[in-house]
């Protein structure tokens, strides 16, 4: 059997690969070159083997409390050998709150099977959702663990024949032709003031920027807020090895970049800023620009219900846990 997979590894796969990129992704020639020496696909021609592609990633809730999806603990799905959701595998509901974490995870497990290692040694295996549970003023609360496992002899079959069209037709749908962008205005924004000519962009930067209303309502709020601070504070903390604790506070300006002088403390922890970003901090900066007058207006009380940072916790995460809410401060407030 090794044999045969070797031989399909050396003589087929690498045309079946070819044949894929020039008909789903349009890589031939020049094209397929630069991404080659760019060392994406390069990386994807050596990591990808017949006998690995026969594994799907394996997603199951291992600690599930009041989930309103409901994932429940011990129902898992499924991820094909390229990171994409098995429809079939996933419960009739899927919460998006808990999945978005788990990109990650995914690219850890691809750079282990590109060193040929096994996923299974992998240590941010574990990673908990988005919510930090009823008993941190949250609502309910999922942690996931990330494996893999031989797909069944029908699924792989299922798998290997969705790329059939791909063998034989140029699938143009796949392409696309991003006609959105080609099609959004680059000029006929307001006159710049003096703010915004102050921002590092080009001239022919800055009016693309301000063609979108959006980005205007944005750049009119930052100048509005320009003196406040976006104040990220830790209100609980167990076991985390960057040693914040509770009381700590992170301090953003505006633009949403870290202030390191002001933080009084160790500077931020990665794992704690890529998750307030998605709920806490996108929530005051469109504020800002949409509703300034209520900005601090907590009846509706999103960020400041704590949210947990990304190291999964004692006793299954890869490290500790904090959990931090988030305000906006003017200028000589605590």
């Amino acid at each position: 059997m090794n044999l045969l997979y070797k031989f399909i590894d050396r003589f087929i796969l690498p045309v079946f690969l070819n044949i894929i990129f020039k008909n789903r992704y349009r890589l031939e020639g020049e094209d397929k070159d630069k991404v080659m020496e760019a060392g994406l696909l390069g990386a994807v021609f050596d990591a990808i083997s017949f006998e690995k592609l026969m594994y799907w990633i394996k997603v199951e809730p291992v600690c599930s409390e009041r989930c309103s999806a409901p994932h429940y603990q011990g129902e898992p799905f499924y991820l094909n050998p390229l990171g994409m959701f098995v429809k079939h595998t996933l419960p009739p509901t899927v919460c998006t709150h808990g999945v978005s974490q788990l990109s990650a995870a995914v690219f850890q497990y691809y750079d282990y099977l590109v060193r040929d290692q096994d996923p299974g040694q992998m240590i941010f295996s574990n990673i908990t959702c988005t919510d930090p549970g009823m008993e941190n003023d949250g609502m309910g609360k999922v942690c996931w663990q990330l494996t893999y496992e031989r797909m069944p002899f029908l699924e792989f079959l299922r798998f290997l024949l969705q790329f059939l069209p791909a063998l034989l037709f140029k699938d143009r749908k796949m392409m696309g032709d991003c006609r959105a962008v080609e099609e959004a205005p680059t000029s006929g924004g307001p006159e710049p003031d003096a703010f915004m000519k102050s921002l590092p962009l080009e001239e022919e930067e800055l009016e693309a920027f301000l063609a979108s209303p959006n980005r205007v309502k944005r750049l009119r709020a930052l100048e509005r807020f320009r003196d406040h601070r976006i104040v990220i504070e830790v209100v609980k903390s167990r076991g985390c090895i960057a040693g914040h604790k509770e009381g700590d506070k992170f301090v953003l300006d505006c633009m949403g970049r870290v202030l390191p002088g002001e933080n009084g403390g160790p500077g931020p922890c990665i794992m704690a800023l890529v998750k307030a970003w998605p709920r806490q901090v996108i929530t005051i900066l469109e504020r800002m620009a949409e509703d300034p007058e209520h900005v601090n207006d907590y009846t509706w009380v999103i960020t400041q219900m704590p949210m947990s940072c990304y190291g999964g916790g004692l006793a299954l995460g890869a490290c500790g846990e904090i959990h931090m809410a988030v305000s906006l401060r003017a200028p000589g407030e605590e």
